[in-house]
């Protein structure tokens, strides 16, 4: 009996010399972890607050910068500033900033544009670098000083009024000069106007509204098409307090100066007005014939006709100017057509263009580097085939666009604008208008957005529809007043047929339902593209100030 029960306490001395072996290593690593999690939050509390300091030495900066930006803007406003001199005040300003800042940041300024060019911009892209603590990285911020038109700033701007219904998907900055409108119910016409509820819109950035806000969240009556849209929607105010509620992703409210000055665009078609030359007497026969200084002259001329040689010297067409498909024509001088313009193939010119009456434009269309489109009448684009823009168009008409417009360029338009199937694959359009534009019946029906490479700016009413459309707009929209309407996910045009299913008898809209939650599945989203003004367009509008523009802010 003994022997068992000192085998019992044997047996006990060990279990407990095993329980506190264990109970040391656990505590040892306990503290272990514990010094390895102190460090680690150290380190990344450290490495948060160089950050924070090296944001802060940038802002300091751009705080600098914009203060001589404002100088600067004073200077020009009291009398000519040539682009060279320009410059030179850029230049000076970020060096004295440099100075300044002694040695917290470089600040590097490199000239891009010196307004020497037709297009007379001045551009210049400031880079401030800031070490961040002793991380070996910087925080770089990449900003632009431009002549470019500051509406050009902005994802959307109006001195007006803006209707969001249902939910259109803005990222950017957004300024609004009067009131905002937003709904629940997008709208679309079918026959009539109807209705499809969705979520409300949502805005990823700042948002300025000098006006106020209001909200409809009850389904509208109206089903006219005259009438504006607006009136059909039961309007209540509401304020910043409630953007949770009206807004699927909520801006951030930011109290600017609006000062985006609008576009002449009437002034600026009139300015660049041509018209047939006086001294040229119009051909009023078929013939063709050509000058001894390598003119040429005809009354209705095809591509055919003329040959495949390049005209010399200017060509002058009495009546109309065929450039059928898969025909080329090349004319080393000016284009000067009496009355319409048909391009299907490839019309190159290396001066100006005139004409008279009518365009309908596919194919290629290139003007000289510093040269120009000038159309009395209205114009069509690509309804047969895409554009391919090579310089600035004018339009003295009203404009319809059936497919695609392929430029890095300008089109000016003193009436309205139809834009249907319309994308951009060559940079970035300015369609700017003093009538209306409407974007409606683009994409029809697809899943997948298209991406369209634009800014819109209309001295009118813009509307721009994604319900049965599905868009990605990669640049801004300028409204005097603005209206996005649009519906999330899957939108399907499901044929109607008779009660024996054998004849067709229409077709009516089927929507996602329930709409996703996911405003990226927006059929309508506006976002700015920072990088646009680093390539401006052939024809983009300037002023008589700088504007500063931050394009990027990264670590690495």
């Amino acid at each position: 009996m003994m022997h068992v029960l000192k085998e019992e306490k044997g047996y006990t001395l060990v279990t407990v010399l095993l329980i506190f072996a264990v109970a040391a290593i656990i505590t040892v690593s306990l503290v272990s972890a514990s010094v390895s999690t102190f460090k680690t939050v150290k380190v990344s509390e450290t490495g948060t607050q160089d950050k924070l300091n090296a944001e802060m030495v940038a802002d300091e900066a751009t705080a600098l910068i914009e203060k001589q930006v404002d100088s600067i803007n004073s200077v020009i406003a009291t009398g000519t500033v040539m682009p060279s001199q320009l410059i030179s005040m850029l230049q000076a300003a970020i060096t004295n900033i440099q100075q300044q800042k002694n040695g917290k940041c470089s600040i590097e300024y490199k000239t891009l544009k010196d307004g020497t060019a037709p297009d007379g911009i001045v551009l210049g892209k400031v880079t401030i670098s800031v070490p961040v603590g002793k991380s070996g990285k910087a925080l770089t911020k990449v900003m632009t000083l431009s002549t470019v038109s500051d509406v050009f700033q902005y994802t959307a701007v109006t001195p007006s009024n803006m209707y969001l219904y249902g939910s259109p998907y803005i990222i950017g900055d957004v300024n609004i000069g009067g009131n905002l409108y937003v709904s629940n119910y997008g709208n679309y016409i079918d026959g009539y106007t109807k209705y499809i509820q969705t979520y409300y819109p949502a805005i990823n950035g700042t948002l300025t509204v000098k006006g106020r806000y209001y909200e409809a969240g009850q389904q509208p009556a109206g089903k006219g098409i005259s009438t504006p849209v607006y009136n059909f929607y039961s309007w209540n105010t509401f304020g910043p307090e409630s953007f949770k509620k009206y807004f699927s992703v909520a801006p951030v409210v930011k109290s600017r100066q609006l000062t985006v000055d609008k576009i002449n665009i009437g002034d600026m078609i009139t300015a660049k007005a041509l018209k047939w030359p006086e001294n040229v007497e119009k051909n009023s026969c078929d013939s063709y014939n050509i000058d001894k200084n390598g003119n040429a002259f005809g009354y209705d001329v095809t591509a055919s006709q003329v040959g495949s040689q390049p005209i010399k010297g200017n060509l002058y067409v009495g009546d109309d100017l065929i450039v059928g498909e898969n025909k080329s024509l090349t004319v080393n001088g000016d284009l000067y057509v009496k009355d319409d313009l048909t391009v299907k193939g490839n019309l190159t010119v290396k001066g100006k263009i005139y004409v008279g009456g009518y365009a309908d434009l596919n194919g290629v269309l290139s003007t000289g580097a510093d040269k120009y489109i000038y159309i009395a009448g209205n114009a069509t684009l690509s309804d047969v085939s895409a554009l391919n823009l090579n310089g600035v168009m004018y339009v003295n008409g009203s404009l319809t666009s059936s497919g695609d417009v392929n430029t890095n360029g300008s089109i000016y338009v003193r009436g309205n604008a139809d834009v249907e199937n319309f994308s951009n694959s060559n940079g970035t359009l300015i369609l700017l208008c003093d009538g209306n534009i409407q974007l409606a019946n683009n994409n029809l029906y697809k899943d997948n957005p298209k991406v369209i490479d634009a800014y819109l700016y209309s001295n009118s009413n813009l509307f721009i529809y994604g319900i049965g459309s599905n868009l990605k707009i990669n640049g801004g929209i300028y409204g005097n007043t603005i209206s996005l309407s649009a519906s999330r996910g899957s939108t399907i045009n499901k044929p109607i047929y008779d009660w024996f299913k054998i004849i067709l008898i229409g077709y009516k809209l089927e929507f996602q339902n329930p709409q996703p939650a996911d405003p990226a599945k927006s059929r309508l989203t506006v976002k700015f593209k920072k990088d646009m003004i680093l390539n401006p367009p052939k024809g983009i509008p300037t002023v008589n100030k700088v504007t500063l523009k931050e394009i990027n802010t990264s670590v690495q």
